[in-house]
């Protein structure tokens, strides 16, 4: 074995251990070890949003053992990501007056068309019609231009 292979292994198990749940959801597998430390680091600064590569170079790993690891443990990079964003953007629309081109920069996506079509798969409309349906704008924080 490579000294690369024996270091990620030892790195992984090392992981696994320090980041299991000691209470571990009855309900979802994924609420525990890699798949949590992803999660935490893709809510770790609101408005920054990592790549894989980022976030396997924050947990010691290769991009490739991360995503090994977390199909191990039944999802990937791409369902968490977009989990992330989804509740996110859920937030950002109910509680802040920001626009959807801004919503969208805040959460990754190069252009606000990207944006709406992932928010109308999550939700079956776009960003704009969910804000209307359930909206009180008085719970609404607004944006300050520039900040």
């Amino acid at each position: 074995m490579r000294f690369i292979e024996e270091y990620e292994l030892m790195v992984d198990r090392d992981l696994r251990r320090t980041t299991s749940s000691a209470h571990p959801s009855p309900l979802r597998r994924s609420d525990t070890g890699v798949t949590e430390a992803v999660r935490n680091l893709l809510v770790r600064n609101p408005g920054t949003i990592p790549d894989q590569i980022g976030v396997a170079g924050e947990l010691f790993v290769s991009p490739r053992t991360l995503s090994r690891r977390l199909n191990e443990e039944g999802t990937s990079f791409r369902a968490l990501l977009d989990e992330v964003r989804r509740t996110r953007a859920e937030e950002l629309l109910t509680h802040t007056d920001m626009t959807t081109e801004q919503v969208a920069a805040h959460l990754g996506y190069a252009e606000a068309a990207s944006f709406i079509r992932a928010f109308r798969r999550w939700k079956d409309c776009p960003p704009q019609e969910f804000r209307a349906r359930g909206a009180d704008p008085r719970a609404r924080t607004p944006v300050i231009a520039g900040a």
